[in-house]
Parts: structure tokens; sequence; C-alpha cells
């Protein structure tokens, strides 16, 4: 199978992912923070950011005397990020365009966030102990990731008609399933904090089923990492797409069951 950039193909597909902002990222975002139990005054990284899902209300929790640092592999999404920041009039939030698992802040955080985005990492375990490394003695993890059995019935449905065009593919489970499926029950998920060498490990669990129509189905392919699947030729794409809004027909409810873990670094 062929790499495919995940930083480029959420830039390509920037605008389509912004549009279930409303319906998915947000809401989680505000969840991730409210776990964080950010305070006044406090410094926070928002590891891969998007577009600002999380960054906006954590700027407004820690206030004008606290900062947040967004960081994101995506010049598309960090563009909307940017004018969603400029529009709530935030000035304490930063936004960088780099490989968080790579890039190291000028500060110690009191809180790392990271939204649906670990299991994007080549090296998720090393991807999150470099985000945890950055923490100030007591401070706080939290991420956000899908319960087995999420985003049904679209997963298995765009895997299905991308093969049909990218035969290579067929038998092929890419890096960020085999990432999420290590992580995808409350138990795994804690064991797997706890073995970051995080304390204080807790899993919530956020029950949510969207009815999606057609058009938001094919928005959500092409604005997350499933795009990453797609064949590059245009003609080969509407085939994919023709088959894939067959399947799952003009309605349909997506289950997008997902977990919140806290945990926080040793005193």
């Amino acid at each position: 199978m062929s790499a495919r950039d995940p930083g480029l193909a959420f830039t390509d597909g920037a605008l389509q992912f912004e549009a279930w902002s409303d319906k998915l990222w947000d809401p989680m975002g505000r969840d991730v923070v409210a776990a964080a139990k950010l305070l006044p005054g406090e410094k926070v990284l928002d590891a891969c950011c998007g577009t600002g899902a999380a960054t906006i209300p954590a700027a407004l929790a820690v206030g004008p005397e606290g900062a947040v640092d967004g960081v994101d592999l995506s010049t598309g999404l960090l563009r909307i990020a940017a004018a969603n920041v400029s529009a709530q009039g935030i000035l304490n939030a930063t936004l960088t365009e780099a490989d968080v698992t790579q890039w190291r802040g000028h500060r110690t955080f009191d809180a790392v966030l990271c939204s649906y985005s670990m299991f994007f990492f080549a090296n998720m375990e090393a991807g999150v102990e470099h985000l945890t490394s950055m923490l100030r003695p007591g401070g706080r993890f939290v991420t956000s990731t899908w319960i087995d059995g999420a985003l049904a019935p679209f997963a298995d449905r765009i895997f299905e008609a991308a093969v049909k065009e990218r035969p290579r593919l067929a038998g092929v489970t890419p890096l960020p399933n085999q990432n999420m499926s290590r992580v995808d029950t409350v138990e795994s998920l804690g064991r797997w904090m706890s073995e970051r060498g995080l304390e204080n490990v807790a899993v919530t669990t956020h029950p949510l089923t969207l009815a999606v129509d057609d058009a938001m189905a094919w928005n959500l392919v092409m604005g997350s990492g499933w795009r990453t699947l797609l064949p590059r030729d245009p003609e080969a794409i509407a085939r994919v797409r023709r088959d894939f809004i067959k399947s799952v027909g003009p309605h349909v409810e997506m289950n997008s069951d997902a977990m919140i873990a806290t945990g926080t670094t040793p005193r």
C-alpha cells in the first residue's frame, strides 16, 4: 500500500473536516478541556489541535494570564483554527505547524490535550511519551479516542469501496486502525495510559449516535484519515464515492462512541 501523508490529507480535506466540527469535533474538544480541569493562568499544549476544537475552550478556561500552544501538521486545519481563534477574540493561543511528536515548546505545561489523534502517530507509545515529557510534575495528560465499534457502519464501507480501486489495500490494516484497536476499551486504554508512566488514570465513556445524510458521510471521508485510502485519480475517487454512498444510503446512524482518558505525571 502506498504511503499517504496524513498532514497533507487533512490539509486537502480541511473544509470537509470543519463541516463536522459542530457535530463531533467541537463537543469532544469541550469535553476534553472539561476533563483537564484547567485553572486560570495554566499553560496548555493542544497536540494535533485541528481547527481549534480544544484550543479555544482551553484558552478561555486559562484566561489572559494563561497560554495555549496549538500544534498540528496540517496547514489547512491551522488556517481555519487561526480564523476561529481570531473570531473569538482570543489572544492567549499560539498556533504552530509541526509534527508534535518531534516538537518541543519553550515552556513546561500544566496540561497536554490530544483529541482523536494519538492513533495517527507513527509510534503511538513514543509519541505520547514525548508529549508527557513536556508536563510539569503532577501535570495532566488528557486524550480522547474511539470505543470498539465506533465509526460503524462507515469504517467498513469506505474501506470496501476503496479496495475496489486500490486492490493492494485488501488484507491491509492501516496503522491508525492498528493503534486504535490496542486502546479501544476502557480497560485497555486505562492500562495503556498506566504503562506510559501516568498515575491516577481514569477513563470515562461518551456514548453518541449521530444521524448523518450521504453528503455529510462523504464529508467525513474527505475530511478525515479515511482520505488516505482513496486513489489519486479523480475519476476513481468518483467511483469510490458512488459505491460508498450507495452502500450507506441517504440517511444512516453513525456510532460515534468515544472515551476520554486522564492521567497525571509523577510528582
